[in-house]
């Protein structure tokens, strides 16, 4: 039996794929949703909004949303405590095995682009079963590595996918419920996102202390069995035998490459200089001119050449819209660097044990949640309190990133914590309050979900994440290796991954020694503190343009 022209989904929205079978690629304009049936939160419903009532299906479509958005922050975050570790096993630099988190938040944040322009052309269902296919093999690759570089390797299989399912959690979201239930329907997916950053630390260091690092890899299997078990049940899998291959040709295939290549090449660079090779050396010099060659190219192709431009001028439409997106890449630049670093202070500085590290973060992304979720719910119908909100945010973000630079060896336990509940207050009220101001900024006229502000805006938070890793640990590690130099010891014992066992405590050592360490990561993080200081400040300026009003 044939396919009909025009079919209905489980949502009861017409597929978009046979869509683009009886429209041409210019004259698709977007159909608005029809009726939903999803109900997740309701504030003085009209008459025709207590009409919908969701069924089995509906809510399975629901949890496998939720269950894809958690797995993309957990294996995002489940090997921030474990990276000391990793550098003893593979007897490689930390350095380089930093490469473990930063490959998978690389890709996954240039997966998003991909799978969301190819939602344009294929049904959704197909494609999450692939993000779902790729995360499992990446995370068995991961869990069976017998190298640093197969494990990096797993990782990036790993990103495609968990990056992908996320871009499609998005999508789905976007196409199946009415616009009216986008904002507070985006913070739930965003509530999830943050549980799995709280759960993965937590359980990385469990793993490392009481098991071995594979299980926090072999852990993804729940995830992905869970959302591979729910989508034949909830998704339409079927997929037309006629692909518009006109729009497959036009897609921007060439920016989304490029914008992956630019910054990464930079990010390569920088991570190696001053490390592995000298800031003049010919192997740190030239990544980073080739990114910045490649991000020139980028710009001069989307301007110019690009058919349908992903990084156009109707991305950045207005300077309100440009510093939304300023503030989102700040936004997701301070969070993980706080969580791979703070990380660090508890393991070099404080000398505590991968477990307790990994359930301290707990003190920075629990209490990011009830804030998150009071302001992006119950505050979601009030979108001129955004722009106060994402102001106070900042402030409490710039205030707790000053005040870690005091932090030291001899720092009591109850003053981190409270930085770290600062901190992560801020963070809960920025990310409710930016989701409800990029769902409130005027739309564009492409139907691409890939150009649509809330696409956009999380792109950018996640290439924040991406560039965190990296840029901290160039300034930690260089910084260490001068304090190590100057207390009478091998500037080299930054490079070797044996050096990582004195921080760790794991050796014997004096006393004496035991501080002059502890005082020399302290100094170092402090640099780190002073990095996240200045990108805080820099996203609390660019909230300063969401006070005016738009055109």
């Amino acid at each position: 039996m044939g396919h009909p022209d025009i079919y209905q989904d489980t949502f009861g929205y017409e597929s978009k794929t046979t869509l683009d079978l009886r429209n041409s690629v210019d004259d698709v304009t977007p159909i608005p949703p029809q009726e939903s049936r999803l109900q997740l939160f309701e504030t003085q419903p009209s008459t025709e909004e207590q009409q919908w009532t969701p069924d089995l299906r509906d809510w399975l479509v629901f949890i496998n949303i939720l269950i894809f958005a958690m797995m993309d922050t957990f294996d995002a975050t489940v090997m921030i405590p474990v990276l000391p570790e990793l550098a003893n096993t593979f007897d490689k630099p930390l350095v380089s095995t930093l490469w473990v988190n930063t490959m998978y938040l690389i890709v996954s944040a240039a997966s998003q682009l991909f799978f969301a322009m190819m939602c344009d052309v294929f049904s959704h269902g197909p494609l999450w079963i692939i993000a779902g296919v790729l995360s499992t093999i990446g995370s068995g690759v991961c869990g069976g590595s017998m190298s640093l570089s197969e494990l990096i390797i797993g990782r990036l299989v790993q990103g495609i996918g968990g990056g992908g399912a996320t871009a499609l959690c998005f999508v789905i979201m976007a196409d199946t419920t009415p616009e009216y239930i986008h904002s507070r329907y985006s913070c739930y997916i965003l509530l999830t996102r943050l549980m799995g950053s709280m759960l993965g630390p937590a359980v990385g260091g469990l793993f490392i202390d009481k098991g071995n690092w594979t299980w926090a890899c072999y852990f993804n299997f729940v995830f992905c069995g869970l959302g591979l078990l729910l989508i034949p049940v909830s998704m339409d899998l079927r997929v037309s035998k006629n692909i518009p291959l006109r729009k497959l040709r036009i897609l921007d295939w060439s920016g989304a490459m490029m914008s992956l290549l630019g910054p990464s090449s930079i990010l390569m660079g920088l991570s190696w200089g001053g490390v592995l090779y000298q800031w003049l050396a010919w192997r740190t010099l030239m990544p980073i001119a080739v990114g910045v060659a490649t991000l020139i190219a980028l710009v001069l192709y989307e301007s110019m050449l690009a058919l349908r431009p992903q990084f156009g001028a109707k991305m950045f439409r207005s300077p309100a819209a440009i510093m939304t997106y300023v503030g989102c890449f700040c936004h997701g630049f301070v969070i993980l660097c706080q969580m791979q670093y703070f990380s660090f202070f508890f393991l070099a500085t404080k000398y505590y044990s991968a477990t307790v590290a990994g359930m301290s973060l707990l003190a920075l992304t629990g209490l990011a949640l009830t804030p998150a979720a009071v302001v992006g719910i119950v505050l979601a119908s009030q979108p001129q309190c955004s722009k106060y909100i994402t102001s106070g945010g900042w402030s409490l973000t710039i205030l707790a990133s000053g005040c870690s630079i005091l932090l030291d060896s001899t720092t009591p336990t109850a003053g981190w914590v409270f930085l770290c509940f600062a901190a992560g207050l801020g963070h809960g009220l920025l990310l409710a309050s930016y989701n409800i101001e990029v769902h409130n900024m005027p739309r564009g006229k492409g139907n691409s979900f890939a150009t649509k502000p809330i696409f956009i805006s999380n792109f950018m938070r996640a290439w924040g994440m991406a560039a965190a890793i990296p840029m901290g640990g160039v300034v930690f590690l260089n910084l260490l290796g001068d304090e190590l130099q100057t207390l009478g010891l091998k500037r080299d014992l930054v490079n070797t991954a044996n050096g990582y066992l004195l921080l760790m405590n794991q050796v014997q050592m004096s006393d004496e020694q035991r501080k002059a360490i502890q005082d020399a990561s302290a100094t170092a993080l402090q640099i780190v503190w002073e990095l996240t200081t200045g990108i805080s400040a820099v996203g609390g300026l660019s909230s300063v343009f969401l006070w005016k009003k738009r055109s």
